[in-house]
């Protein structure tokens, strides 16, 4: 079933939603004191897809240590992107955009900067990067859909979402199951959007934020005759 809903309205919700699983912050630690800078083996596309989070303080030390290194440095730029320090992440990564050996993970990480700074256009940008280094970058096509979904390019931006759910490892995908609902919502497929975060909320039934969607968009699927419908009070009973 579509339905023509405002799209504004559904827009305004989801940029709310959209940018939560690229904020996820992290102490910085105090680099007054000595820290153990060893770093456990981690696999390549782990580092690549941005699935390994570095404790500040021990990855900026490293760093300090091998300046020269560009995985090290485009580990450090996301550390300080996920701690919410912006300014410090581009004057990082921005200089790796270009390095074959971290472009797409200093490019994924510039175009969550800039989604998180309502950048949309520098986010898109960024994101396309980041697939052209590698397109099996699950988390550059979710920033893409999402670049996408803030510029009301609802269609591309669905199809980015889906890519990037055919790459996600089945049990961290939800977050984008839930971002593709809201963008098949603002394009009016209310009932494939409900179908979409049901099957999100039978993966992880503890999300909130699904089940806030869920209310949200069946609210918006209602017949327009039942919206905004006063029920009358029945004459031998006095309102509550």
């Amino acid at each position: 079933m579509k339905l023509l809903i405002d799209k504004k309205k559904v827009l305004t919700f989801s940029a709310l939603c959209l940018l939560s699983p690229l904020l996820t912050a992290c102490g910085s630690g105090s680099t007054s004191q000595s820290v153990d800078t060893s770093l456990p083996p981690v696999k390549n596309a782990e580092i690549l897809y941005g699935e390994k989070h570095d404790k500040l303080s021990v990855i900026k030390a490293l760093h300090e240590k091998t300046p020269d290194d560009a995985m090290i440095a485009a580990r450090y730029g996301k550390a300080l992107r996920e701690a919410g320090q912006f300014k410090s992440a581009k004057s990082i990564l921005l200089p790796l955009a270009n390095n074959s050996e971290v472009a797409t993970l200093a490019n994924t990480e510039l175009s969550a900067v800039y989604l998180s700074q309502a950048e949309f256009g520098k986010a898109e940008s960024a994101a396309r990067k980041a697939i052209k280094a590698d397109n099996r970058n699950y988390r550059a096509w979710r920033n893409l859909g999402n670049a996408l979904d803030a510029q009301e390019e609802y269609k591309e931006g669905e199809e980015a979402f889906r890519k990037a759910l055919d790459l996600w490892a089945d049990e961290d995908k939800v977050p984008v199951m839930n971002n593709l609902a809201l963008n098949l919502a603002a394009q009016g497929y209310t009932d494939k959007a409900l179908t979409m975060l049901y099957d999100a909320q039978k993966m992880d039934p503890n999300r909130v934020e699904i089940e806030r969607n869920i209310r949200i968009i069946r609210t918006l699927n209602e017949p327009p005759e039942y919206k905004g419908l006063k029920i009358p009070t029945p004459k031998n009973k006095a309102p509550e």
